[in-house]
């Protein structure tokens, strides 16, 4: 193409872009055409449409309009008609369906609250055509209105009910998932047990606390355990035909959130033991094993002695290597005699012993470490019980964050391996944390420690070996202490364990201040079993009495000076509590006995006799835990007519021993009503906690104490009693235990002292 034809196309090109919208035809009127017996008013419909008479036309602008008239949400079908005219002008038509006006708004499924509650949170309107904006709006705000209130978990759905040409009803229904609560249980039938007792026995069961825990919550999936936990206890007195028919779940009537259940329940008869006879087993006679099943024929039937009595089959077996021992107990009922024949099916399988025992994981402790504390060695029956008590011991130690174990079968017919396979967790640790407490007033502390420490070994950052080592500061307003210890668990490489410490202790009582600079260091042997140690321990320190003004009476002020105190101990001690830090079960109980002699390097001579103990129990699935804790003591010169010195007297009082009392107020007074000590005290204590909160407990106590003057003196006359109620506060996400007693002397036989409500509190945290 030459260049001048490309230069006309151009500017006819140019002509046509300049000159088209003249050509292009104008809108000449706009008519809406509404179906149905609702008509909205031609000005609203005509806000929304930027198509204008006497604008010039447009396809693309008319279809923005439809569009904005659909989102409006009040209609079902747009029409468009466009006609083009004589003059040239384009007529609009727009035949618009309405949606169907609703009639009536229900509300389905709301117990919680009334349905006038919730229409004022909706935004659809009666007589009105439906919105569907406003309908999706409706429902959200339905949904938030119901998570403002606390029910996360409420659900709305819509559904539209045509009810008549035009005309549409709006349901709400509402699921509002309530966390239902039990306000009561019976039992209908029940004659064995009292209700409290069933109550007590199934997860399904009214609390006091459901209000503000989550106690006491109704649990569907619980129902069927619930059966079961019935037929065991009634199986336990012999009741083989018992039954829960059925199961009523009303709704309370005056509270959506409560259900009432009824057991309806059919005991029958208790059954007797017939005969008692055992199978299958060959490596034992029966005459030696039916003794173990502890089971008497005409006795009555009692599921616990016959889980006891496998077990007690099934541990003669298994300590012997029988690993993959098995009993099973078939119980052949006679329904008219109401008797039962009880036959154990024993399954001895084959007698394994230990081939290898192997370790891994254990990157920094030592595989001697580990070793030293297994229950099972290469050689030994495949017992299980001595695996398991490997496992807990290595867990125990607390240098890992897990410990597996497995047996694993080998060439040798007869022989397994065992395999612990260990998580090591970091076990230096740095802390720095605080604690204020009516005896203790303010304290800081800054501490390191390791608990897997190995003195011998630099070359591995001293980690590894076993031992314990911690490096102790504590500073406050009353109290300075700084210690370091070392711990060497298996001296020599046998079960004895040395301590040695080193420390400079400073304490400012009431009248004067205190300061114990000294070593100390003991051997540890266990002793019977693994819960029994008796340990000999020597202690040298200097203690200074100073700080103590001239308004003391010349009792007291005599104690003032520097001594030396050489002491060895003997201390016994039993511990089977479940946990040192959170005991729910078991008993602590010890005795000690030291002797502080001149010939040693003491300053004075004199001796002490302590013994105390501990014993908790839990109840209702460690829900409710009661302690019962004592401790008796004395001391005294070699001659009776001597005194001891002051630092080494009782006083009694305070959060930690006799609350209800001020700190170490009770003790023998001298003439100016100043506490100066006693040479015997008596302490009795009695606390029961229960739940509150997930981390919080309350507690009921009662304490009894006494301190004598003189030493084996004991008067049940002089005692001092304080009884209160307490917190027990753990604070997530710190290692910051808080107890708050509040407690006031019920019984009161120190005179100088008032009787009215003391607050008690320990607080501590550390990071």
């Amino acid at each position: 193409m030459s260049i001048r034809y490309f230069i006309i196309l151009v500017v006819f090109s140019l002509f046509f872009m300049v000159n088209a919208q003249s050509f292009a035809a104008k809108i000449g009127k706009i008519e809406f055409v509404q179906s149905g017996d609702y008509k909205f008013q031609n000005k609203m419909l005509n806000f929304y449409m930027q198509s204008k008479p006497g604008t010039q036309f447009s396809e693309k602008l008319l279809n923005d309009d439809i569009k904005r008239l659909y989102s409006t949400g009040y209609f079902s079908d747009i029409v468009t008609e466009s006609s083009k005219q004589a003059d040239g002008k384009v007529n609009i038509t727009l035949k618009i369906s309405a949606r169907p006006r609703v009639k009536k708004i229900i509300f389905s499924g709301n117990q919680k609250f009334k349905t006038a509650e919730l229409k004022k949170e909706i935004a659809v309107v009666v007589d009105m055509p439906l919105n569907d904006n406003k309908l999706r709006l409706s429902a959200n705000k339905i949904r938030e209105f119901y998570k403002g209130k606390g029910y996360n978990e409420a659900q709305v759905a819509t559904t539209l009910k045509a009810v008549g040409k035009g005309w549409i009803e709006v349901v709400f229904n509402v699921t509002e998932n309530l966390r239902l609560k039990i306000d009561n249980v019976k039992f209908e039938g029940a004659t064995v047990y009292s209700q409290w007792t069933l109550k007590n026995t199934i997860a399904n069961r009214h609390s006091y606390l459901s209000w503000l825990l989550d106690y006491g919550l109704f649990d569907k999936g619980e129902l069927k355990n619930d059966k079961l936990r019935l037929r065991e206890l009634y199986w336990n007195k012999g009741y083989l035909d018992f039954k829960v028919e059925k199961i009523s779940i009303v709704p309370d009537s005056k509270n959506p959130e409560y259900v009432n259940l009824t057991f309806h329940i059919y005991e029958g008869k208790p059954y007797k033991i017939k005969t008692v006879t055992i199978a299958g087993n060959k490596i034992y006679p029966a005459e030696e094993l039916l003794p173990l099943l502890a089971l008497d024929e005409d006795e009555v039937f009692d599921n616990l002695k016959v889980t006891q009595a496998r077990k007690n089959v099934a541990a003669k077996y298994e300590e012997q290597g029988y690993a993959d021992f098995s009993c099973r107990v078939n119980r052949l009922p006679n329904f008219k005699e109401h008797t039962v024949d009880l036959d154990f099916i024993v399954n001895e399988g084959r007698k394994f012993f230990v081939q290898d025992v192997n370790i891994s994981g254990n990157r920094l402790t030592k595989d001697k470490v580990i070793r030293r504390e297994l229950a099972i060695q290469p050689g030994d029956p495949l017992d299980k019980k001595r695996i398991e008590a490997s496992k807990n011991r290595l867990m125990g130690m607390g240098y890992f964050k897990k410990v597996d174990t497995v047996t694993i079968g080998t060439d040798n017919p007869g022989e397994k391996d065992v395999n612990f396979q260990v998580e090591e967790k970091e076990t230096f640790e740095f802390k720095i944390g605080g604690g204020f407490s009516d005896s203790n007033s303010l304290v800081g502390m800054v501490q390191l420690s390791n608990s897997n420490f190995d003195i011998t070994n630099p070359k591995n950052y001293f980690y590894g070996g076993g031992q314990r080592f911690r490096v102790q500061g504590m500073f406050g307003i009353d109290r300075n202490n700084f210690n370091v210890d070392f711990t060497e668990p298996w001296l020599f490489d046998i079960p004895l364990r040395w301590d040695i410490s080193g420390y400079w202790n400073m304490v400012e009582y009431n009248h004067w201040t205190e300061r114990r600079i000294g070593a100390k260091t003991s051997l540890t042997k266990r002793v019977y079993d693994d819960f029994t140690s008796a340990a000999i321990g020597y202690k040298i320190e200097n203690v200074r009495v100073y700080d103590m003004d001239r308004r003391r009476s010349k009792e007291m002020r005599k104690e003032k000076g520097r001594d030396w105190v050489s002491q060895l101990s003997l201390l016994l001690n039993r511990d089977t509590r479940d946990s040192l830090t959170e005991p729910t079960s078991g008993y602590q109980v010890s005795t000690l006995a030291a002797v502080s002699p001149k010939v040693a390097g003491s300053t004075y001579n004199f001796y002490r006799l302590e013994a105390k103990g501990v014993y908790y129990k839990s109840f209702f699935e460690k829900a409710i835990i009661g302690r019962v804790a004592g401790k008796v003591g004395t001391v005294s010169s070699f001659d009776r007519g001597d005194s001891v010195p002051i630092y080494e007297r009782y006083f009694l009082g305070g959060g930690n021993s006799l609350r209800g009392f001020e700190y170490r107020r009770v003790s023998p007074t001298d003439i100016n009503n100043d506490a100066i000590g006693g040479e015997s005290m008596a302490l009795l204590s009695f606390e029961v906690t229960h739940p509150i909160w997930s981390f919080i407990r309350g507690a009921v106590f009662l304490d009894a104490g006494y301190v004598g003057s003189n030493s084996f003196s004991f008067s049940m006359n002089q005692i001092n009693a304080g009884a209160g109620y307490g917190l027990r506060i753990k604070v997530p996400y710190l290692n910051a235990p808080v107890n708050l007693d509040l407690a006031y002397p019920i019984i009161k036989n120190q005179d100088d002292l008032k009787s009215k409500m003391r607050f008690h509190f320990n607080m501590g945290f550390t990071w």
